[in-house]
């Protein structure tokens, strides 16, 4: 059986079974999910239990409007419509039930069952309920009411076994739904796992009956590519596309082998050709002959081969001559260089001296620039405590300013405060007069008030005598810290003029300080130079001994080369350059 037909079988059961288990599904499926046969069952019990408890295929509305037009009868109108729309939804109902493909035990207690007492219900609703009460007729209202109870209870109790018959009917519905979704998904699971098997069957055998046949192949034909005429004839016996392809192989093995034998045996001819005019080529180019050139015919692969020979040859030719004119140049030219090393040598000395004694001279100066900014800064500083001592005193003199205004001001409110004192013992004085003429008018009796009243104006004549007194110290004092004030006010306008001429002094220091330090970051820069300078001047010497050494190695190098390039043969002249071709150096 071919690979075609394997694959094709294997691919051809596989669809098959995928399209059976797709359809198995798809029934079983279909039979349980939702708006399928066993759904549609389960929901048209729940429509019937909807439809029973309550209306309208349960006449408790009817039998509680009843109920209302018993107690008021003059309702009829109104419920009257209400029932005849009740008993219209119950004969609808009651049709559809009988049309519908529900069980028909559950179908025959909802269209017989309860149908029966419905029916005796709304037949004395009609023919005797409604008249009575139309008539307003009590008795026979009460009369028709427990016949109605007694119909709405058996209608009720038919009602309540139906629901349990539904209700059982519902479960079982769902038992059956379960057990078919259980079985349906062991079925699937069954038929997946056989369709894995078989998957992975047919996967073993392509691996079997191709991929390792095919792997064999790819490993023959990358020996074939490697150079192997031999491969395994295993799989020529096959009667598939494997052995086909393998025969094939052979085939080109054999084409192959032959083809490069035929190829080799005149490559082998032409190869020693080449190698022959290639050897003597090279054995002379060994013995210093510059310019032998191959002159025979090469075959059209090789001619580049040829031709790149006699041009290197050519090459080498004129640079062994270019290289004979550089090494006499080369020889003059250390010479010279010897000469101005030595030359420089000796100037680089005498001015590495130079920059010493003149990094010493600097140095020196560097140092007295120094002490000089050193000194310009402490200045500096003392200034400036100078200066904030000048603001200290001018703000005490401030002080002393404002103190000498609150004294002259205290001075001016004593004054006035004696004025008043002075007011006082002139009207004491006035009223003590005034005393002593009221007890002289009032004789013998007022003696006594007249002693009181003259010591009361004896006290008030010392005490504006006393004020005077005061009067007199407090103006001259007054006058005093007035001329206290004028020589303090002048003294601080002579620190303020002190303090700006302090100022002055300190920031002229400032500035020469800061000139100096300038002065001395410049000069040791300077000095850091020279320093460097001298450094690099000693280098410069000792590199120029180097390259007076430099030169002199140079010379016996070119001395040495010329004696290399003498033993070669040159096209324009027979004559080999010996040793013994020197420059003095």
């Amino acid at each position: 059986m071919s690979i075609r037909t394997l694959v094709a079988y294997g691919a051809s059961v596989m669809m098959a079974l995928l399209v059976l288990i797709a359809l198995l599904g798809y029934s079983r499926i279909d039979e349980i999910r939702m708006g399928g046969p066993l759904q549609t069952k389960s929901q048209q019990a729940s429509d019937l239990v909807a439809d029973i408890l309550p209306p309208p295929e349960y006449v408790i509305e009817p039998y509680l409007e009843a109920a209302m037009l018993a107690r008021n009868p003059s309702e009829l109108a109104s419920r009257g419509d209400r029932l005849r729309k009740l008993r219209s939804d119950y004969d609808l109902r009651h049709d559809y039930w009988l049309k519908s493909d529900l069980d028909p035990a559950l179908r025959k207690k909802v269209t017989h069952g309860t149908h029966e007492p419905a029916t005796q219900f709304w037949a004395i609703l009609n023919d005797a309920f409604l008249p009575a009460v139309a008539a307003n007729d009590r008795a026979a209202i009460d009369d028709a009411f427990l016949r109605l109870s007694a119909a709405y209870d058996a209608h009720r109790a038919q009602v309540d076994e139906t629901v349990a018959a539904a209700t059982a009917y519902q479960s079982e519905l769902n038992r059956h739904a379960s057990a078919s979704l259980h079985a349906s998904m062991i079925m699937l699971g069954v038929l997946a796992a056989g369709l894995l098997a078989l998957v992975g069957g047919f996967c073993m055998l392509i691996l079997w009956r191709v991929v390792r046949p095919i792997r064999k192949v790819a490993a023959h034909m990358r020996e074939m590519a490697a150079g192997s005429e031999v491969i395994d004839a295993s799989d020529a016996e096959r009667s598939d596309e494997i052995g086909e392809v393998a025969r094939a192989l052979q085939g080109i093995v054999v084409y192959v082998a032959e083809r490069s034998r035929a190829e080799g045996e005149r490559q082998l001819a032409i190869q020693k050709q080449v190698v022959s005019a290639l050897g003597v080529g090279l054995s002379r180019l060994k013995k210093g002959v510059l310019h032998h050139r191959i002159a025979e015919d090469f075959p059209a692969d090789y001619a580049v081969l040829r031709d790149d020979f006699n041009e290197a040859t050519a090459a080498m030719e004129q640079a062994i001559q270019q290289v004979r004119k550089s090494v006499d140049s080369l020889n003059c030219s250390a010479n010279e260089i010897s000469d101005a090393t030595d030359d420089l040598s000796m100037r680089t000395e005498n001015q590495a001296t130079s920059l010493a004694q003149t990094a010493t001279a600097m140095h020196q100066i560097t140092e007295k620039v120094n002490e000089t900014a050193d000194a310009s800064n402490a200045a500096s500083v003392t200034m400036r405590d100078a200066e904030q001592s000048a603001i200290d005193n001018a703000d005490v003199v401030h002080n002393a300013v404002a103190a000498m205004g609150d004294i002259e001001r205290s001075a001016q409110g004593i004054a006035q405060i004696i004025k008043v004192i002075e007011d006082l013992a002139f009207q004491t004085n006035l009223l003590a007069l005034n005393a002593s003429v009221e007890a002289a008018r009032a004789g013998e009796a007022g003696k006594s008030f007249a002693v009181v009243a003259e010591e009361v104006r004896a006290l008030a004549q010392r005490s504006a005598s006393a004020a005077c007194d005061i009067k007199a110290l407090i103006t001259s004092s007054v006058a005093q810290v007035e001329s206290g004030a004028v020589l303090v006010g002048k003294t601080g306008a002579a620190l303020e003029e002190i303090m700006g001429r302090v100022k002055d002094v300190s920031h002229l220091i400032v500035r020469i300080a800061e000139a100096a330090g300038e002065q001395a970051q410049g000069l040791n820069q300077i000095n850091t130079a020279v320093g460097n300078m001298d450094h690099m001047t000693q280098q410069n010497a000792a590199m120029g001994e180097e390259c007076n050494a430099a030169a002199r190695l140079l010379s016996e190098e070119a001395d040495r080369l010329s004696d290399l390039v003498g033993n070669f043969e040159l096209g324009d002249a027979s004559v080999r350059m010996r040793g013994g071709m020197r420059h003095a150096a």
